[in-house]
């Protein structure tokens, strides 16, 4: 007879595994690498990334595209894409005993809306549905590094330019970017993030990804 599997922190038999970090620090490229390593040792897996829902993507890939995007607006159409990936397919995964990995979930919207002035407490409740991670791996990288992984112009957005930080787009960038990082520090360290040092090649950094999402796992099957 089989044990009966302990529920996570979200009340339900799956894994509920989270990738976060600011812009080009990897977390799409080691989601996927995490699904698939995953999926080779037989575990069932999904996967979900932001800005994927039906009803508010495309809302803000246009939002984006035709800026300078208002941050509240933003907000809840992160909100409102988060909450039906949530009740879509996390949550039904989470039910069946899956590991869930979501790439991206309410911190990088919370992070870019407090970044152009949006109130941390309102962002908060705006997010407090979200069921709570089992983990969060974050995948630390400097505004810096960040910045050198880019080969082409960043994305006006990605570089904070509604907020008039410099006339360099660039550095622009670096400067948004070091205020998401310091959104994600307070994060980190008020919900208990794993750090993920994640400076170097993926190759380097998808092994760290995977030992510590195994740590995870572990800790859940020995309940």
């Amino acid at each position: 007879m089989t044990a009966a599997v302990m529920p996570g922190a979200h009340g339900l038999r799956g894994v509920l595994l989270v990738l976060e970090g600011i812009d080009r620090s990897g977390r799409s490229t080691h989601a996927a690498l995490l699904e698939e390593r995953l999926r080779q040792a037989g575990r069932g897996v999904a996967r979900t990334s932001l800005t994927t829902s039906l009803l508010a993507a495309d809302a803000i890939r246009r939002a984006k595209r035709d800026g300078p995007a208002d941050a509240v607006q933003m907000a809840l159409l992160y909100a409102a894409d988060l909450a039906e990936r949530i009740e879509q397919l996390v949550l039904p995964s989470l039910r069946a005993g899956l590991v869930v990995i979501v790439d991206r979930y309410c911190w990088t919207p919370m992070a870019r809306a407090e970044a152009r002035g949006v109130d941390r407490d309102w962002l908060a409740a705006l997010f407090s549905f979200v069921p709570t991670p089992d983990a969060v791996l974050f995948l630390d990288v400097d505004a810096e590094t960040s910045l050198t992984r880019h080969d082409r112009d960043p994305d006006p957005y990605e570089a904070g330019v509604d907020l008039g930080l410099s006339t360099d787009l660039r550095e622009s960038y670096r400067l948004y970017q070091a205020r998401l990082a310091t959104c994600f520090d307070r994060y980190a360290a008020a919900a208990g993030f794993t750090r993920v040092a994640a400076a170097d090649s993926s190759d380097d950094v998808g092994p760290r990804v995977i030992l510590a999402a195994q740590a995870i796992l572990d800790e859940r099957a020995a309940r």
